[in-house]
């Protein structure tokens, strides 16, 4: 050390000094005792800046979550606008089928009355078949004192079936014969009936063919 300059000797001892003034200015800050920022600005602690992107919605975002709010409202309104159709369907389909329903009864009701109708029709005339041959094959004055208490159009349908008869058979019919045996009033009201085209369509027309007893017990 005696070869070293005192020049030298000043410059490292003022290096010491400051190194070990820094430590302690240091440690004094450390444990709070002064406050280097106040000494040393450029020790300040800058704010550390903040991502907007990562913790905060810019505007963009919240634009798009308002679009996607209100896309979430039209759904929910078309969903109900077709929950609405999908039931006023359902009723429709409901009242459809009830009318399908009430219409195929009322087939179904229409074609049993029609069934019964020609059932009766055919029954009365087997009936008037009947009566007819049985009419032609009893004395004239028998089959009037049988017919005479017979409503009138029962009387013209029998006729009309024993004109047929003996057309079918190639045989002359008595029922002309048979209408001279009756009153001449009563044959004036049944001959003019005869000849009415309409007279069928008058009601009750023949209804006592279709009772269980239609002849008269002859004494």
């Amino acid at each position: 050390m005696a070869g070293v300059s005192d020049n030298t000797r000043s410059f490292f001892l003022i290096i010491l000094i400051f190194f070990l003034v820094s430590i302690g200015f240091f440690v004094f800050d450390y444990f709070q005792v002064i406050n280097a920022e106040e000494y040393f600005p450029f020790l300040k602690k800058q704010p550390s800046l903040v991502n907007q992107d990562l913790l905060s919605p810019t505007e963009l975002e919240k634009l798009e979550i308002e679009k996607a709010k209100e896309r979430l409202v039209e759904d929910m309104e078309e969903l109900n606008r077709l929950k609405l159709e999908l039931e006023t369907s359902k009723s429709s389909l409901a009242t459809d089928k009830e009318r399908l329903e009430e219409l195929k009864e009322g087939i179904q009701r229409k074609e049993k009355e029609m069934a019964e109708k020609a059932k009766r029709e055919s029954a009365r005339s087997e009936k008037v078949k009947v009566l007819a041959n049985k009419v032609a094959n009893m004395p004239p004055e028998s089959a009037r004192d049988m017919l005479i208490n017979w409503p009138d159009y029962d009387i013209i349908e029998v006729f009309e079936q024993m004109d047929k008869d003996a057309e079918e058979e190639g045989r002359p019919t008595i029922t002309t014969y048979l209408l001279t045996l009756f009153p001449s009033e009563r044959r004036s009201v049944i001959s003019n009936k005869w000849l009415d085209a309409s007279a069928k369509q008058v009601p009750g027309y023949g209804k006592s063919l279709d009772d269980e007893e239609v002849e008269p017990k002859s004494e």
